[in-house]
């Protein structure tokens, strides 16, 4: 029997779809046949996005590719306005999302610990955890997406939970925060999978304006101190972290881990 395309035909959903990773995933998504829906913070970037992958794959029909906007970061209305965009990206629930990867974050803001106040320390978690906790449960109402092995919930963690930077301690916080989201939707969620994916430095919109700052010397040198490979991650790479846990059924509560070797450093 000849190897089965477990993506073709299925519907993809990318959180932070409209740079870095999220983009790549998408990407990767559209490459093996899949519909896919993307979401961003603002309205003109994610159309922007939409019409760049429509001309990547210019023979694919316009509505395999389409896209949202929803601010996330909008606690207040994060409940409903994730509603109404899963109301839209299904059409009312009758095409249902088979696999989500959230890869959205904000930019790195999170306090040091000589500056952490209550206010700034809570609102650097409101993107990169609450969002996927509330995520979840829309997903437990079984509107948006069928609930089956063959549908997933990826997540996005990173190294520095494991190996933490100098004054990163919150970041490492919000990565640990997520890879503990990911174990206990795993069990809540079943038979929807949930799983994490723990990207190394990737070359993203994300990682460039502390490179900038670093200058180029010092980027390039701690681009190799940092990893086995001496280099960075690129996006397109790490999207295929995403794409395994999609297409593995049996791959739930699992961590991937995708990061030149940083934590063998």
């Amino acid at each position: 029997m000849a190897h089965q395309n477990r993506l073709k035909d299925t519907h993809v959903f990318v959180f932070g779809g409209t740079s870095g990773i999220g983009y790549a995933v998408a990407n990767m998504a559209l490459s093996y046949g899949a519909r896919v829906t993307i979401s961003g913070s603002g309205q003109s970037k994610t159309d922007a996005k939409v019409k760049q992958l429509r001309s990547v794959y210019p023979k694919l029909q316009a509505e395999n590719v389409v896209g949202y906007a929803c601010d996330l970061s909008d606690v207040t209305n994060l409940e409903a306005n994730l509603i109404a965009l899963f109301d839209k990206a299904t059409e009312g629930g009758n095409k249902k999302i088979n696999h989500i990867a959230f890869t959205a974050g904000d930019s790195l803001n999170i306090p040091s610990v000589k500056d952490v106040t209550p206010e700034s320390l809570v609102k650097g978690f409101n993107v990169r955890l609450v969002a996927p906790s509330i995520i979840a449960k829309v997903l437990t109402t079984g509107k948006y997406m069928p609930q089956s092995v063959d549908s997933s919930f990826t997540l996005t963690g990173g190294t520095n939970t494991h190996k933490p930077f100098p004054g990163w301690t919150f970041v490492a916080v919000s990565g640990a925060a997520t890879e503990g989201l990911g174990r206990g939707l795993a069990v809540d969620l079943k038979p929807v999978r949930t799983n994490v994916v723990i990207p190394g430095a990737i070359q993203s919109e994300l990682l460039q304006p502390m490179l900038d700052r670093m200058g180029e010397e010092a980027a390039a040198k701690w681009t190799r101190e940092n990893s086995l490979t001496s280099t960075l991650g690129q996006p397109e790479e790490i999207a295929e972290a995403y794409g395994y846990l999609m297409k593995d059924s049996f791959a739930n509560g699992s961590q991937v881990t995708s990061d030149g070797g940083r934590l063998l450093v």
